[in-house]
């Protein structure tokens, strides 16, 4: 499904308010008129903030020419990370920047709207953070990530299964002994080796034995882990005759889950090393994202105004009733576990995730600044 600006529609920011200026008793005419000067020059400097109001010099960032005015980007279905996509478009930040935004949300994996990325039919793609270094680092693709997306907020990701008479530990340990006993998010490419993605490392980590036993086998995880589609986890726990089956679930996808299917918490994988953990980010070819600098400067600087009103619930929640379908409906949008949308891009930060991926012998060495914009920041993880 494509979604386009809505004609017309962009949101006055700044309020268009006047410069006032007090008039004192002893001012002359001639200073009167070089502060009516310097005001004018001031804003003949700066017309975006002083002609229309659509937007604060200190909103946005300083940015030349843009390369061009269309940006076409990639979402896979129901990702709540690329959320303030939407409210950009719908409250006219991008539009504000001169920047014409498609939207095309009906891809099935991370890998298809990689690929699509990959054959030019997208400029820009939502990816969740492992399934994009792994790409990069097998020399697959080469990216640049143009700007975090989404890192996840308590209890947002869930190992959940049957109601049992036994302890959760217990069942976790029975789940473990079961082939294929723990089922995870996939990025779709089919492959055992570079399918996985972020819940699934979190799980990883999460449970030692798990990443030992994958480690001995040599990276095969079709003995304890099974990879399918976000959306068919839940249904594939509840309609299965084996109890001894468990499922991560990330949202929104575990707020429907829970919503409509009869499944326990048994183990909330936002905890420990793995709280507050990155979950995805905004990634467009190195080439384009070298090219065309001020397209992405103006793209970054609308999203994160758009990061910021999402980050009210009440806006995330609108939002996600608007474009996520029958699958929001009002009761599941307001049992949502919402994470944080950092407005910065930090190295320390997305490097978290390939940390946990080496300590599980999921990545090979690989230096992340060569998926880095030039701004990115350090240091301050």
């Amino acid at each position: 499904m494509y979604y386009d600006a809505p004609t017309g529609f962009i949101e006055n920011l700044a309020g268009g308010s006047a410069v006032r200026s007090a008039k004192p008793r002893a001012r002359s005419r001639r200073t009167s008129a070089i502060v009516l000067s310097v005001v004018l020059t001031a804003c003949a400097g700066a017309a975006t903030a002083c002609s229309s109001g659509t937007s604060s010099a200190s909103s946005m960032p300083a940015h030349g020419a843009l390369e061009q005015n269309h940006l076409r980007i990639g979402i896979p279905k129901g990702e709540i990370g690329a959320l303030p996509v939407f409210t950009g478009l719908d409250k006219g930040y991008f539009k504000a920047q001169g920047i014409d935004v498609q939207i095309d949300n009906s891809y099935n994996s991370y890998q298809d709207a990689l690929q699509a990325l990959n054959d030019g039919k997208v400029d820009l793609v939502y990816d969740d953070y492992v399934h994009a270094i792994l790409a990069q680092s097998t020399g697959a693709f080469r990216l640049q990530l143009v700007a975090e997306g989404y890192t996840a907020g308590d209890g947002s990701v869930q190992l959940v299964g049957k109601p049992t008479d036994g302890k959760n530990a217990d069942q976790i340990k029975t789940d473990f002994a079961a082939a294929g006993g723990f089922l995870v998010p996939t990025a779709g490419t089919n492959d055992a080796n570079d399918d996985y993605t972020v819940p699934a490392v979190m799980l990883m980590t999460s449970l030692p034995d798990l990443a030992n036993s994958l480690r001995i086998k040599a990276g095969n995880s079709a003995a304890h882990l099974k990879s399918m589609a976000p959306a068919g986890l839940a249904e594939k726990v509840t309609g299965s005759p084996d109890k001894n089956v468990a499922a991560v679930i990330a949202e929104p996808y575990y707020s429907v889950a829970m919503n409509n299917d009869r499944l326990v918490n048994l183990m909330d994988l936002t905890r420990g090393s793995t709280q507050a953990m990155p979950m995805g980010g905004y990634f467009a070819k190195q080439d384009l994202a070298v090219a065309d600098t001020n397209l992405f400067k103006a793209f970054t600087g609308a999203l994160n105004q758009a990061k910021t009103v999402t980050s009210q619930r009440a806006t995330a929640m609108t939002e996600m009733q608007i474009h996520y379908g029958t699958m929001a409906t009002s009761t599941v949008a307001a049992s949502l576990s919402f994470g944080t949308f950092p407005t910065t891009v930090n190295v320390d930060r997305v490097a978290r995730v390939l940390t946990l991926m080496q300590g599980l012998d999921l990545a090979p060495y690989y230096n992340i600044d060569t998926m880095m914009p030039p701004d990115a920041l350090r240091g301050t993880g």
